[in-house]
């Protein structure tokens, strides 16, 4: 019994950063992501399934639950929710649908998403306003620009100190040359083995993207290479994704 209650002191302690974390503050934000990894040949009937979600709700004006979606190229979807607190993992999002539409209707929608990928899952990330970079205020959505690039670096908890101090010279660096590239920086939280940053960076599609990084490193090459060069001491992996913001699988409330 005593070995029991250590071991959910230890599971408590180690909790509590992302707890306070999972609060709304000026400096982060929790999301709850649901990841759909599709399988390559049945994108088209997953999406029209997703859709199909989509309709339910807004026909039905499901108001407990709300997601953005992103469609990457390794063929993956994310469903990114904002929380609040933790307790909100406890409540049913579609508590209404099912009552509206009926549980069994409801079910039998969800249930066609089963033969359309290989696995799936839920986990927490946290915005991290501080070392993010986005002078006209953070925000995941920007007009016009639904494009998406993101930087996965993947630190070790020795070095995950390091890389934080060397984000923020990145970032000062970036105000000092008034940079056009804006970028958004996401930590994993509860539900992710190992630990990565993850770096997002809008744009209206690839081209545009490409020609703003290109902008940028010919504006700011003499802070922005040994800055890129230190971070890379601090990781151990680094992975690169690229994806579009889908207005048309996504859901907000109407009011």
């Amino acid at each position: 019994m005593k070995l029991l209650k250590l071991s959910l002191l230890v599971f408590t302690l180690t909790l509590m950063p992302f707890i306070s974390f999972a609060q709304e503050t000026d400096d982060y934000q929790a999301y709850w992501i649901h990841e759909d990894r599709v399988k390559p040949g049945m994108t088209e009937e997953y999406e029209q399934i997703a859709k199909d979600l989509v309709a339910a709700c807004k026909e039905h004006n499901v108001q407990e639950t709300q997601w953005l979606t992103m469609a990457l190229n390794d063929y993956s979807y994310l469903y990114v929710t904002p929380m609040k607190n933790f307790a909100e993992l406890d409540q049913d999002g579609f508590a209404s649908l099912a009552e509206k539409m009926g549980k069994d209707k409801m079910n039998a929608l969800f249930e066609r998403f089963n033969n359309t990928y290989e696995e799936h899952g839920d986990y927490v990330v946290y915005l991290n306003k501080k070392l993010s970079y986005m002078p006209g205020g953070v925000s995941q959505t920007v007009e016009g620009q639904n494009y998406r690039t993101l930087y996965y670096n993947y630190v070790t908890p020795e070095n995950d100190k390091g890389f934080v101090e060397t984000m923020k010279k990145m970032k000062a660096a970036f105000e000092k040359n008034n940079s056009k590239l804006h970028y958004r920086v996401y930590k994993t939280g509860f539900g992710v083995m190992g630990t990565y940053y993850m770096v997002a960076i809008a744009a209206e599609n690839n081209l545009a993207s490409a020609k703003t990084g290109d902008d940028n490193w010919n504006a700011m090459k003499d802070d922005f290479e040994p800055l890129l060069s230190e971070l890379s001491k601090h990781t151990w992996k680094t992975d690169e994704k690229r994806g579009w913001m889908r207005e048309d699988l996504g859901y907000i409330p109407a009011k």
